[in-house]
Formats: structure tokens, C-alpha cells, sequence
């Protein structure tokens, strides 16, 4: 790993315990037992610094996301696989970071937003065409709206407006959607597969 590399992986485990907003230049400084200096050799300014990291967890995300669909694993174990590694990848992060890069970082949130979209997108279709092909999906399902509806799913659970209550956890509101989605889109070969598996998938998903 270059120096640069590990710098930006070591800032990001810090925005993942802090937050992005709470932690200056100069905080940031003193946790890497650095100068300000140093850090300005690598980073024109605190936006630069905020995006290259950001850019740099976003690209070994993605590789990860590629690695699960390299395994040609059952379709819907693939589904889970993939919504697995982006609710280990939400739960890292503090719970101020997407308001922080929403509200203080706006072109280095819209590079995350279009990119993790565009490549759910792209990875939840690969899975349905497959699904259909392999006889675990319904032929007839109109797989650009389900794509888009899942890759938007976090969108929906994270909305407050939509679930602000505090007796219904995470982990319920995911498990309710996925079920949801998988019995909206399997025949009955894929249902009789996935209640077979549904306990394992949905455990390995919140834990």
C-alpha cells in the first residue's frame, strides 16, 4: 500500500468513529501523529482530503461488489451477498458522515451517489437477466424498475420521514423490504430455494 493509501485509509477508520464534520485539519493531524504540514502535501485543502478518501473506500467497495459477482454463486445468494457487503460498509459509518458529505461536501457526495447507484444498477440487472435465464426468476419481470427499486432501497430505510419509529429497528425494516422483493420476483423453483435458505441468508444479512 503507497503512503498516500494508507493515509486515506487510516483517516477514513477516523471519519467511521467521528464522523467527517467534527474532526479538523488540525485533529486530524495529531490522530495520524503528523504535522498539518504533512497532510498538506498530500491534500490542496480539506475538500481535497474529504474527497480523495471518500473516492479511495469507494473504489475498494466496489472491487469487493465485483468479487461477489465474479463467484457465479445462485442468483439469489448473489442478491444477498451484494446487500450484505453494503450494509457492512453502512453500519462502518457514523451515523453524521452522509449528512456531513450531503450538506459540507456536495460534489464529492454526488460523485458517491451516481457512482454506488449506477453501479447497483448495473450489478442487481446482471443478477435478475441471470436469475431468469437459470429458471429462479419470473420471465415476465420488468427488471429496469425492480433494478432501480433496490438500488434505491437504502434511500428508503434511511428516510426518517418515512420510518421514524424508534420500536422498529434497522435490521427488521431490510429484513420485511427483502423479503418482499425476493417473493415478488422468484417462480417457484426460487421460492422453494429461498425458504430453504432464508433463515441463513437473513441472519448472515444482520449480523
Amino acid at each position: 500500500m503507497t503512503k498516500i493509501k494508507e493515509i486515506n485509509h487510516q483517516i477514513h477508520l477516523l471519519f467511521q468513529q467521528y464522523g467527517i464534520k467534527s474532526l479538523t485539519m488540525d485533529d486530524l493531524a495529531n490522530k495520524l501523529g503528523c504535522s498539518k504540514k504533512t497532510l498538506y502535501i498530500y491534500y490542496e485543502n480539506r475538500a481535497s482530503l474529504v474527497h480523495k478518501v471518500i473516492s479511495q473506500d469507494l473504489d475498494e467497495h466496489l472491487r469487493e461488489l465485483q468479487a461477489v459477482f465474479k463467484l457465479k454463486k445462485h442468483p439469489i445468494e448473489e442478491l444477498f451477498l451484494h446487500n450484505k457487503l453494503d450494509l457492512e460498509k453502512l453500519n462502518s459509518i457514523h451515523p453524521s458522515s452522509l449528512y456531513d458529505l450531503k450538506k459540507y461536501y456536495p460534489k464529492t457526495w454526488a460523485k458517491f451517489d451516481q457512482i454506488t447507484k449506477k453501479k447497483g444498477y448495473e450489478f442487481i440487472s446482471n443478477n435478475l437477466e441471470r436469475g431468469v435465464k437459470l429458471g429462479v426468476y419470473r420471465k415476465e419481470i420488468h427488471v429496469e424498475i425492480l433494478a432501480k427499486i433496490l438500488t434505491e432501497k437504502f434511500e428508503i430505510i434511511f428516510n426518517q420521514a418515512v420510518f421514524n419509529s424508534p420500536s422498529i429497528s434497522f435490521a427488521t425494516i431490510y429484513q420485511e423490504l427483502m423479503s418482499h422483493y425476493i417473493y415478488g420476483i422468484v417462480n417457484d423453483s426460487g421460492k422453494e430455494y429461498f425458504e430453504e435458505n432464508k433463515e441463513k441468508f437473513m441472519s448472515n444479512e444482520t449480523n
